[in-house]
């Protein structure tokens, strides 16, 4: 079925690209009765596809006209409109002047204000937070600090710089949320290319999108996406930035461009380096005596063996503006990490010395965009190799002291693992998208989107000849297909849309039985989502919406196949699906003196097969936990003073609950209490004073930061004595950041105290994230 739509899209577009090669380009100058040009004179054709705007000298030129008769209206500010019919064919030719004559009227003062592209992402149907990078671009802040004080978000990580984290979206986390960059799916690139790596500076936006994904990403998301926008300039520009901190980190980027807008080119390249070594205090740590294993007490200790290092390049050339193209590029990414651990993720008992992962990632890509008459037309492709090594070959045994004994030479255990490894994974991926938008009339559009995702994956462990995962070939492949109509109605004022969703998934897996026996699964996976938003403009302000979504999750290869540390594989899980649903309202005001943006909603999420990962001492597997249902509220409010002192203050509150009643014919202790584990409770606040505005030759800004999380329960809430059960303690995290800029933001200096009141933070049980620490970052912009 899914083979019969890709050959239906194929021949669509083909169709399309052969009928839309007879265009033209429209040029000419608009001038008044003396002959000179008027600048920003609007002109657009009867059927509103096709417009433009006079430049300062009155210059005006339309790209990719299709051939036949049309009529131009020639408007602007203070003139006499005026109505031109074109006819364009093979003998087209177009050189007059357009002249517009004064029009003697009076006009009153008149603030004319419109939405950005991010406020008009927020207007849609779906329940989305768009994150404005302006504010932030200058700050010694990483993505995930950004997302962490978004509504409905939270993020739990393991440790400092490069630590593995957790983002957690009304209820559903891990997995089941989506990341792209600029559309292009993020999964399976490697762990050199997570959100962590990457600064503030490298990015314009970030989308995150609740409950309800777009057909235009192709994903299949549970729980959500995050969509990072980097913000494409046809300029030529440059963006430095340098930052170091406490713990000896270091984080340094480059983004720059050269555009040729005569040869319609550009060159870009982008890079990052990060560096850590996470000393920062463990307070209160288990120490045990080495020789005979007797408990000597806890102590505050640094942290000695958990530097991170990370590093990626891009190279892109591409072309612009041609008459088969808007856009054709393509770019080389070569990235790369070495990250040592203390200690596994889910617990401190052990003290690793040694185990450490490395990453090499290389890929290929290619993005394509064009729009003609009615169509608009975007396309990705990626391809690639990436290498995990697991590096477990220590003889040695530490404590939290970093005292060191050697092991027996018969002891063939490392750190981590019953024998020493040395385990390399290899992955090839191949993945593409296209995505179709064609515009029916000015109220209707419908879209057509298909992405596939292929990993094959191999490996060898070079020290255990006993270790044979991966040993034979393993391989995941998932197509998505999507189509999706949207309508307007009521001067604009509603918007309502309709989408299905069609996944396809096979898979080949090989695991290694307990006699050491090859055991080969192959998994598929045939079905259908659907889903509806709708957004309503009632009164002047405020904007009511709505969306729902039944969607599904197919498992990420490593939940399947396992990591090569942590995870065990489980060829047996299957996908999980969700119906999600959203009700929420938006308040948005803006004057000269108050900006105000708020927000409320409600979100439901009930999940069938929800993937869980259960921890098995250090170790663990995911597995289906049945049905479980996520419910709560969401609100958020930002106010703008005059663009002198902003507030802003949001808080989520959220119940997951176990919805199984019966498991394998036997009553469940579980069925309807709380799932442990996840903060239910949580919100940030912060303010910011800008003495000298937002923009201009000089700037000052002053920023505060409250995050909040309630304590929550590390297993279920209704076994056992409530007042012995180990809890993740309430939590207040506090950050104060300054930042000056100067000729106009070309120079940029900012600094931060992150933690202000040295707090013992916990994302995990007894896992203490860094106190207080310090950052200082320069950044250099100029276009």
């Amino acid at each position: 079925m899914i083979k019969k739509h890709i050959i239906v899209i194929t021949l669509f577009l083909v169709y399309s690209v052969a009928n839309a090669q007879n265009f033209y380009v429209i040029s000419g100058r608009v001038v008044d009765v003396s002959g000179h040009g008027i600048p920003g004179v609007n002109i657009v054709d009867s059927s509103g596809y096709y417009g433009t705007a006079s430049d300062i000298q009155g210059n005006f030129i339309l790209y990719k006209v299709p051939e036949g008769n049309h009529l131009f209206a020639f408007s602007a500010i203070g003139y006499e409109s005026i109505k031109k019919s074109i006819s364009l064919s093979s003998d087209y030719e177009f050189s007059q002047n357009i002249v517009l004559r004064e029009m003697a009227i009076s006009l009153e003062q008149i603030t004319v204000r419109t939405n950005s592209e991010a406020q008009d992402i927020r207007l849609k149907g779906y329940s989305v937070s768009v994150i404005e990078n302006k504010r932030t671009q200058n700050l010694p802040d990483d993505i995930n600090k950004v997302l962490n004080r978004t509504p409905g978000i939270n993020i739990r990580e393991s440790g400092g710089l490069g630590s593995d984290f957790n983002l957690s979206l009304n209820g559903l986390s891990g997995n089941q949320i989506r990341y792209f960059i600029d559309g292009v799916p993020m999964e399976n690139m490697g762990s050199s290319l997570s959100l962590n790596n990457f600064s503030v500076n490298l990015i314009r936006n970030i989308e995150v999108y609740k409950g309800v994904v777009p057909v235009t990403l192709g994903a299949d998301a549970l729980g959500g996406a995050v969509n990072i926008v980097s913000g494409f300039r046809q300029t030529s520009f440059l963006d430095v930035a340098s930052s170091y901190g406490s713990f000896n980190t270091h984080r340094i980027s480059l983004n720059g461009q050269y555009a040729d807008k005569e040869s319609k080119y550009y060159v870009k390249s982008l890079l990052f380096f990060n560096r850590s070594a996470n000393s920062f205090t463990m307070k209160n740590v288990p120490v045990y005596d080495l020789e005979l294993g007797n408990f000597l007490g806890n102590q505050s200790v640094e942290r000695f063996h958990d530097d991170f290092t990370s590093g990626m390049l891009l190279a892109e050339y591409g072309i612009l503006d041609r008459q088969l193209a808007d856009k054709l590029s393509i770019k080389i990414i070569a990235a790369g990490n070495r990250k040592n651990y203390q200690h596994p993720n889910n617990n401190i008992k052990r003290v690793f010395g040694g185990f450490h992962t490395k990453n090499s990632t290389v890929l290929i890509s290619s993005d394509y965009n064009i729009e003609f008459d009615r169509f608009d037309i975007s396309a990705n492709f990626t391809s690639g190799t990436i290498n995990e090594s697991v590096v477990d070959t220590s003889t040695k045994k530490y404590n939290w002291t970093g005292d060191f004994v050697y092991r027996e030479p018969n002891d063939p255990k490392g750190e981590l693992l019953e024998r020493r490894s040395l385990m390399n994974i290899d992955d090839f991926i191949l993945r593409g998208g296209v995505v179709v938008r064609y515009t029916l009339n000015q109220l209707q559009t419908l879209s057509v989107a298909f992405s596939q995702n292929y990993l094959h994956r191999s490996g060898e462990d070079e020290v255990d000849i006993f270790n044979q995962s991966y040993k034979s070939p393993n391989f995941i492949n998932k197509s998505i297909l999507g189509l999706e109509f949207n309508q307007k109605v009521f001067d604009n004022s509603l918007e309502a849309l309709l989408f299905g969703k069609a996944y396809y998934y096979k898979g080949k897996i090989i695991t290694i039985d307990l006699e050491d026996n090859e055991v080969t699964n192959e998994p598929t996976l045939d079905n259908y989502g659907f889903g509806a938003a709708i957004s309503w403009y009632i009164i002047n302000n405020i904007t009511i919406k709505s969306s729902f979504e039944l969607a599904y999750r197919i498992p990420e290869s490593f939940e399947i196949l396992g990591d090569g540390i942590y995870v065990n594989p489980n060829p047996m899980l299957q996908p999980e699906r969700s119906s999600n649903f959203n009700f929420g309202a938006r308040f948005d005001y803006d004057s000269d003196i108050l900006g105000i943006k708020s927000e409320l909603n409600y979100f439901y999420r009930f999940s069938e097969d929800f993937i869980r990962f259960n921890p098995l001492g250090p170790f663990g597997e995911y597995e289906n936990l049945n049905n479980v249902k996520s419910e709560g509220l969401e609100a958020g409010v930002n106010l703008n003073f005059k663009s002198l002192v902003t507030f802003n203050t949001n808080v989520t509150y959220q119940n997951i609950t176990d919805q199984t009643e019966f498991d394998e014919g036997f009553y469940n202790t579980n069925y309807k209490s709380r799932v442990p584990n996840i903060p239910y409770f949580f919100g940030n606040a912060g303010a910011g004073y800008h003495p000298f505005g937002n923009e201009g030759e000089y700037a000052f800004h002053f920023y505060y930061k409250l995050r909040f999380v309630n304590d929550f329960f590390l297993t279920w809430e209704n076994l056992g004595n409530k007042e012995d059960k180990y809890i993740i303690p309430t939590q207040f995290v506090q950050d104060f950041l300054v930042e000056f800029s100067f000729e106009n933001g070309t120079y940029n200096i900012s600094a931060g105290i992150f933690n202000l009141a040295d707090a013992e933070v916990y994302d995990n049980f007894l896992i203490q994230k860094p106190g207080r620490s310090f950052n200082v970052k320069l950044r250099y912009f100029i276009k």
